[in-house]
């Protein structure tokens, strides 16, 4: 009988988890608890580390960020856009616009009028066989543009006459060929310094300020430059000296800039960030369209737009940072909701992907149809204001399920009253573009330079920047509007 019973089925099994050969039921149920508290504590370690990078990578995709630093999404977003122009795919391989102008467009050659006679080049004799029954088969003509030979530097002694007036008691008068001729910081100089003072012209200063603000060259390489086209050999601390004196004598220009701009009935601000000997620095950017006024602040808060520009009632076309609701009327940036939009709609899936599309083309249609009833009927147009700031609401009082949807309609909500200004104000801009571009020439400055080291190169850097950007808008000449200043 003991033979016919079944076998028992033993407890000992192999285990899965730390591959025990004969493991009893208790032993692999405390691996398999052990094993899933590991994974929990690595899904955990998973999480968090995936959020630093996403916060990490939201520095670089958002709607702040410039193409430079984001060119992946850009990318994406050029092909995107480019497809929904051509209606084929969204891939690379999709078809192209033709660059350049439109078939039809007339064409423009730059021409260069003559400026002296022409010269006519002649043979005597054949180079071949010296014969001189030489005949002119065919004439051309080429017109060759070019500029004079560098001259090398010249040393002038000017000696300067001071004097003082026994009638008014007037004392240091120094006469007016002596301001027409020598730099401002050389006139200054007379009379309390003694004899012999030395100084560089103001074509020198001139060439120095051009290299540094438009070239954006260091200062020895502006040494360099000099010295290789007039044999003028200048240390790299005398060209810091010498941008120095410009920078003082740009200070009464700096401030009447700042005064345009404060007094102005519309302007453009936009900040963004400049390392100042090691601390977090801050260029401050405020724009018109004839004058652009370029600070170095070590603050990125309203104390700084309180401190240069108290009186300022005009309309400022600002983005959504905090500090610009120290001005009473806004006009926010329509190009950085947009934006932000259209990188949610690459980079969320599923239903919040959906929802940012549909997002995405009710915001450019609201906007492309507010420029075209401006066209039609020009600001101020209240009627247009309030349709489609009602329209505005009625897009954002729908519900919205994805978690970054939501915040983007929640910015919205908050900046609805301030994204329909320009339909009240001739001649303001739906975006900040204006101030941006304007601050295209502080950034590259800060991507070669690096960091201002000290408070003078704060100053110097904000003067001569306020300068350049001011008469680029005024279509001036630097170099000559330079030589006005030193």
């Amino acid at each position: 009988m003991d033979d016919l019973r079944a076998p028992r089925q033993s407890d000992e099994r192999p285990c899965p988890v730390c591959g025990l050969s004969r493991a009893s039921s208790e032993h692999v149920i405390s691996c398999q608890a052990d094993r899933i508290q590991e994974l929990g504590r690595q899904v955990e370690g998973l999480t968090q580390e995936l959020a630093a990078l996403r916060q990490r990578l939201s520095v670089y995709e958002n709607s702040n960020s410039p193409p430079s630093k984001n060119s992946l999404l850009y990318r994406e977003m050029k092909n995107k856009r480019r497809a929904e122009r051509m209606g084929g795919g969204d891939d690379e391989n999709s078809p192209l616009k033709k660059p350049g102008r439109k078939d039809g467009h007339v064409g423009v050659t730059q021409v260069f009028a003559p400026t002296g006679s022409p010269i006519v080049h002649t043979m005597d004799r054949c180079p071949k066989c010296n014969s001189t029954r030489l005949s002119v088969t065919s004439t051309e003509r080429r017109t060759v543009v070019d500029v004079p030979e560098p001259l090398p530097y010249t040393v002038r002694e000017h000696v300067v006459n001071v004097y003082r007036c026994s009638g008014c008691g007037a004392d240091e008068l120094v006469p007016e060929s002596a301001r027409r001729e020598l730099p401002s910081s050389s006139v200054l100089a007379t009379g309390k310094k003694g004899n012999g003072v030395l100084t560089l012209g103001r074509n020198v200063l001139s060439t120095i300020s051009l290299l540094w603000s438009i070239a954006r060259l260091p200062q020895r390489k502006i040494s360099y430059v000099i010295e290789s086209l007039h044999h003028l050999n200048l240390s790299a601390a005398t060209v810091g000296h010498a941008l120095e004196n410009v920078s003082h004598s740009l200070e009464a220009f700096h401030e009447k800039v700042r005064k345009k701009v404060n007094a102005s009935k519309k302007a453009n601000f936009d900040e963004t960030g400049m390392p100042v000997a090691g601390r977090r620095g801050w260029i401050w950017i405020a724009a018109t369209k004839r004058h652009a006024f370029v600070q170095v602040a070590m603050s990125r808060g309203a104390d700084v737009l309180q401190r240069y520009f108290p009186k300022f009632r005009g309309v400022a076309t600002v983005d959504g940072w905090k500090s610009y609701r120290y001005f009473l009327v806004l006009q926010r940036c329509w190009a950085h909701p947009l934006r932000e939009a259209e990188i949610l709609a690459l980079r969320t899936k599923g239903r919040g992907k959906e929802e940012a599309e549909y997002l995405l083309s009710s915001l450019r249609a609201i906007f492309h149809e507010t420029k075209s009833g401006l066209k039609e009927h020009p600001p101020p147009n209240r009627s247009l204001h309030y349709r489609m700031l009602r329209r505005l609401r009625a897009l954002l009082s729908k519900e919205y399920t994805d978690a970054d949807v939501l915040k983007l309609v929640s910015k919205l909500r908050e900046a609805s009253m301030d994204l329909f200004t320009f339909t009240l104000y001739r001649g303001v801009e739906p975006t900040n573009n204006h101030a941006e571009r304007q601050l295209r020439e502080p950034i590259v400055h800060r991507k070669i330079r690096g960091q201002l080291k000290c408070e003078k190169g704060t100053e110097m850097f904000s003067r001569l920047m306020t300068a350049v950007s001011t008469w680029k808008l005024q279509g001036l000449n630097p170099f000559l509007e330079f030589k006005r200043y030193v």
